[in-house]
């Protein structure tokens, strides 16, 4: 603590204290988490199906294939990316993301949606007068969180 009153008493006076240089921001904006898959075609499935998310544009990469899900099929408003390597025998069961937060306009809708199609669902949890809350997983076991409106009550 001496050491950094002797420091500014030796500033010139009017000086700004020392700081390190940090570059510009350079404008990057998150369009969307990359998640891999072992089986596409049931990924895809999923997506279409509880959250309504479309093809946008499909890469293939060798033996790897990234196709854009997004919300209005247009590549904007991207919001998923799923990954499938046909070299691998499975994708790694650790992505390293924890989980996916997503804000949809009709939680009970979702719900109705994943248990039409055959999967599991778990309740919809009310936070207060905060939102509501589904969490769910995709067939890979990707957690997502659906974030919404409260339920009205009943």
């Amino acid at each position: 603590m001496r050491d950094i009153a002797l420091l500014l008493a030796l500033l010139p006076v009017g000086a700004a204290p020392l700081r390190a240089q940090t570059p510009p921001p350079v404008g990057a904006t998150l369009m969307a988490p990359g998640l891999p898959v072992a089986d596409l075609d049931k990924a895809l499935r999923f997506y279409q199906v509880v959250l309504g998310l479309v093809p946008a544009t499909t890469l293939q990469h060798g033996p790897v294939t990234e196709v854009m899900l997004c919300a209005d099929g247009k590549g904007g408003r991207l919001a998923l990316i799923l990954l499938h390597d046909t070299a691998k025998k499975a994708p790694p069961t650790d992505s390293g993301i924890a989980k996916i937060v997503l804000r949809v306009p009709d939680l009970s809708g979702v719900a109705a949606r994943m248990q039409a199609a055959g999967y599991p669902v778990g309740a919809i949890r009310a936070s207060g007068k905060g939102p509501a809350i589904l969490m769910i997983h995709d067939p890979d076991g990707h957690e997502l969180e659906l974030v919404g409106n409260p339920p009205a009550p009943a």
